[in-house]
């Protein structure tokens, strides 16, 4: 093996490295094996070229590599055909497979059975190489006709669909175009065959060729094309560099060196390019990175900001605000068409929109279900999705799961999906759209969200337990506030109590005494006076009585009801709790409707703590439809709440309807949270009436407690409770 000998044979072995590692990295995919088999081709032509250059070939043997190296020549263009069909998805393409590869048995039988296609070896400066045969012209219109059909599709499909191409989908007929484009380069290789003392550096663009392509199948998220370009420019320049000199020094100095070296003169142009191979990839390197700076500057300076702001978020113990944070960072910073954060709730076990940044006309989702495809595929993955990537892998494999994930994806309008992970627990999920400026997702741009999301979860998580603690003291604060109230409450009751006796005694006596003197005779003008007296001393011991019946009520409302579950008449039960509701509210302006039979069963539980319920839900829909007739100023309207029970196994029913002002969508998952309140102000309710009518229903008497509400319609409130046996 002479030196000229040398390159071809390592890209060989680079060809064949390439194509091991595309295989391996997804075998069950077409387009990984064909191209594969491009580059086992590719080698072979390559491989078996450069050990027929060797001068110390007999011409027999000589001609026997290049008639294998030829064959090889001939596949290439076989199977670059058979690959761009398969990229492009066209539909019936079976027959036109067949005749290529027909064709390509047929020239293959001629190289090796005649002297028609490949004529006799000649020797060259550089060693031996073949002639054309009489049927070789007839070869390069085949090899250059299959390699213009190509261009020709790729051109036509871009041009038709060009409106319905996705970006990614645009950038890889840019590559193959690229490809294309440098492999006709290695046309040069075929001048020799015809005479021209021309030495044949086809092996670099083929290199490049399968280097660009190669590209982009092991990476679904591709680079900018321009990146591309400037990679495969430095690179060319590098190595035309690295390659030229040695050979120049032997063509062009070759007779100096002769002169003044002897038969050694050949070290010199082989040192040379030892010294220059071994400083080759350094200086690849090196212009490389400063290319990619300046081509990379933006993205690079985004992903600094990012990374920057991550670091920070765990200072933020307000969750709103974290949240808010991240949609408004990643939206101006990466300049994106809109994001979103979804946080998950364990309660309702559904993913929530808690924060959004929308430059565009898309309104997103709501609600994204925990049993969702995309959510078992983010479970499964546990790094960031790319729109893209899932939707090629769906027309790759026809995988239904796969196809329901991009159907969610495509929901999102999502070009990115990038799970927050705290070990296994899965907190939220940032949703991202396009980029404004229509370039692709990176892999530097994933890892730096990928370092994001992580942050975030951490912050998330000590923001909802800063929020917990917060909120556990608050209920601390009231429930101490309403223990104090209930131990003042005998007291204060005492109190009242006996200043209402004293009220009492004080009109009884006056009375007497007005009765006695109305026996006496006085003017007409004084018996007028002590009639109006006695009414209102009545009345002023009529309000007594009724207030010794307040406090004895609220008194008993007061007590922690632990006195243990005993037989509750439902029937006794409401009509104390309208009563009690009736120290609040006006009923006057409502209508309360019984729509139940006597004999329904006996309900077993506690009567006070069951007494607060229903308080707390005629007190709710009081405030509901006061609401609605505030808001909504409908003339006809009247609030009424209907009140239904019904026997069912062991259990009863109960159905509290109103036509109040109902609930939002938004707020109907709240409901139960304790201090959240849907009133018009916050100082008119706080928040705890329904939590603590969950608590007495389930907790305590093994219930069951649900809400439906539609806006501007009303609520309905269904309670379900044990009954006697």
């Amino acid at each position: 093996m002479n030196i000229f000998s040398i390159p071809p044979f390592i890209i060989s072995l680079f060809q064949i490295a390439l194509g091991v590692i595309v295989y391996t990295r997804n075998q069950k995919n077409i387009l990984n094996r064909l191209f594969a088999l491009l580059c086992f081709v590719s080698s072979m032509w390559l491989l078996f070229y450069s050990f027929g250059y060797g001068r110390g070939n007999s011409e027999q043997n000589a001609d026997l590599f290049f008639r294998i190296g030829y064959t090889g020549v001939i596949f290439i263009a076989v199977i670059a055909f058979h690959y761009t069909l398969k990229f492009l998805r066209v539909q019936n393409i079976q027959l036109l497979i067949i005749s290529a590869y027909f064709l390509g048995m047929i020239w293959v039988s001629l190289l090796w059975a005649s002297h028609l296609l490949i004529d006799k070896v000649r020797l060259y400066s550089w060693g031996y190489y073949p002639q054309a045969g009489i049927l070789h012209p007839l070869f390069l219109v085949f090899f250059i006709g299959i390699a213009s059909t190509i261009s020709t599709m790729l051109f036509y499909f871009f041009w038709k669909k060009r409106d319905q191409l996705s970006t990614r989908q645009i950038s890889q007929i840019k590559y193959l175009f690229l490809a294309l484009f440098v492999y006709n380069f290695a046309s040069v290789d075929f001048l020799p065959n015809y005479g021209l003392e021309i030495y044949p550096l086809g092996y670099l663009p083929a290199f490049i060729f399968l280097i660009v392509i190669g590209y982009t199948i092991i990476r679904y998220r591709l680079m900018d094309i321009s990146l591309a370009i400037t990679r495969t420019s430095i690179f060319i320049a590098t190595y035309s560099l690295i390659l030229g000199i040695p050979f120049a020094l032997a063509f062009g100095y070759q007779e100096r060196l002769i002169s003044a070296l002897g038969k050694n003169w050949w070290m010199v142009p082989l040192i040379s390019s030892t010294v220059l191979a071994t400083a080759g990839p350094f200086i690849y390197l090196f212009i490389q990175k400063r290319a990619e700076d300046r081509l990379l500057q933006e993205q690079r300076r985004y992903q600094m900001t990012l990374r920057q702001a991550s670091s920070g978020m765990s200072k933020i113990k307000d969750l709103k605000k974290l949240l808010r944070m991240i949609v408004h960072i990643v939206t101006r910073t990466v300049h994106l068409e809109h994001s979103q954060v979804y946080l998950y709730d364990s309660t309702d076990k559904k993913f929530f929109l808690e924060a959004t940044r929308n430059k565009g006309a898309t309104k997103p989702s709501a609600v994204i279900s925990i049993d969702s495809p995309l959510i078992r595929y983010l479970f499964g993955m546990r790094e960031p999705i790319v729109y893209e990537e899932i939707k090629q892998r769906t027309q790759d494999y026809s995988d239904a799961e796969l196809s329901q994930v991009e159907e969610n994806l495509r929901q999102l309008d999502a070009a990115v999906v990038i799970p927050s992970f705290v070990e296994n627990k899965l907190l939220a999920i940032i949703v991202l759209g396009k980029k404004l400026s229509g370039k692709l997702y990176s892999e530097d741009d994933l890892a730096v969200f990928s370092i994001l999301a992580n942050q975030a979860a951490l912050a998330i998580e000590n923001a909802q337990f800063y929020e917990d603690i917060k909120r556990t003291q608050e209920q601390l604060f009231q429930a101490e506030k309403m223990a104090t109230i209930g131990t003042m409450a005998d007291g204060l009751s005492h109190q009242i109590n006996n200043r209402l006796h004293a009220l009492g005694f004080i009109a009884g006596d006056a009375l007497d005494t007005i009765r006695l003197k109305k026996e006496i005779k006085t003017p007409e003008e004084a018996q007028s006076i002590l009639a109006d007296l006695e009414r209102s001393l009545t009345r002023i011991q009529d309000n007594v009585k009724q207030g010794g019946e307040v406090v004895q009520g609220l008194l008993k409302y007061t007590r922690k009801g632990e006195a243990g579950f005993s037989p509750v008449d439902f029937s006794q039960l409401l009509t104390a709790s309208i009563e009690m509701a009736g120290y609040k509210v006006k009923l006057d302006q409502i209508s309360i409707v019984k729509d139940f039979s006597e004999d329904i069963p006996k309900i077993l539980g506690n009567f006070t703590q069951l007494q607060e319920v229903f308080f707390n839900l005629i007190d709710n829909a009081y405030d509901a439809m006061m609401q609605r007739k505030v808001e909504q100023k409908e003339p006809d309207y009247k609030g009424k709440i209907n009140i239904s029970a019904r026997r069912l196994e062991g259990k009863i029913e109960i159905g509290v309807l109103d036509n109040g002002i109902g609930v939002k969508d938004e707020d109907s998952r709240k409901l139960f949270t304790p201090f959240f309140t849907t009133k018009l102000s916050s100082k008119k309710g706080t928040g705890l009436g329904l939590y603590v009518i969950q608590k007495i229903i389930e907790d305590n008497h093994g219930g069951k407690v649900s809400m439906s509400s539609e806006y501007m319609t009303g609520t309905l409130v269904t309670i379900l409770l044990p009954t006697v046996n």
